[in-house]
């Protein structure tokens, strides 16, 4: 399913509030900062995810973010996916899509395809992302 890994990164998150309260969960925000690679390049990358929780381990994720690159290259992205965790704790274990788009040669690469990503936090708030482009079917 998945094919080439683009990229991965190390981070923290660095704030978290609440910003609607729903009927049955509220929708948090949540702003990670990291360092890392993509296509080889370092980078870093800000990003920032609004979650509803759909049961008390389980929620739904949409968010977005800007790399840069050590020379001043910019990719952004949006994405959106499923997670495990608890409302009361930073550990998750996230999956799911991101779609690019860059005007820059470095990372031009990246628009049209689409990545799968694996996002985790531990209990102290440190991030893990790994970054494959979807292959589909051969």
């Amino acid at each position: 399913m998945s094919g080439e890994l683009l990229g991965e990164s190390r981070g923290k998150i660095i704030g978290t509030r609440i910003v609607e309260l729903l009927e049955t969960s509220p929708k948090i925000e949540t702003t990670d900062q990291s360092t890392g690679k993509l296509l080889d390049i370092d980078m870093q990358d800000i990003s920032t995810a609004r979650s509803v929780w759909r049961s008390p381990d389980t929620f739904y994720a949409e968010g977005i973010g800007v790399v840069t690159s050590t020379s001043g290259e910019v990719a952004m992205y949006t994405g959106t996916g499923m997670g495990k965790g608890s409302l009361w704790s930073p550990e998750t274990l996230f999956h799911g899509i991101l779609l690019f788009r860059s005007s820059t040669p470095q990372w031009s690469r990246l628009n049209g395809i689409v990545a799968v990503v694996e996002y985790t936090v531990d209990a102290e708030g440190n991030s893990h992302s790994r970054i494959w482009e979807w292959k589909g079917r051969p």
